[in-house]
């Protein structure tokens, strides 16, 4: 794990690759440790986990987002996401 002051073993900056899209979360963003906790364990293969925990990020999630949506920010991250896609695309690695 990283920090801004401290850069773990991982650091997606210094490894990113001149045009490489990147999205980051920040703790304070109310999904993020759901959507790292889903991403480590899809690494590790544990898709029954992945499952638990994504299931449990609905739960607890979309109630406040169906009453308040944040179009601007989840538009930004469409974006990017599609940006990762056409660059792996790009860069042979589907």
């Amino acid at each position: 794990m990283g920090t801004k002051n401290n850069p773990g073993k991982f650091d997606c900056y210094e490894k990113a690759e001149p045009d490489e899209p990147m999205f980051v979360l920040l703790a304070r963003d109310p999904l993020a440790g759901h959507l790292v906790s889903i991403w480590a364990k899809m690494r590790m293969c544990d898709w029954e986990a992945a499952h638990a925990v994504f299931t449990d990020m609905m739960a607890k999630h979309l109630p406040r987002y169906s009453v308040d949506p944040d179009v601007d920010k989840a538009s930004e991250a469409m974006d990017c996401s599609i940006a990762m896609f056409n660059w792996r695309k790009d860069e042979g690695n589907s």
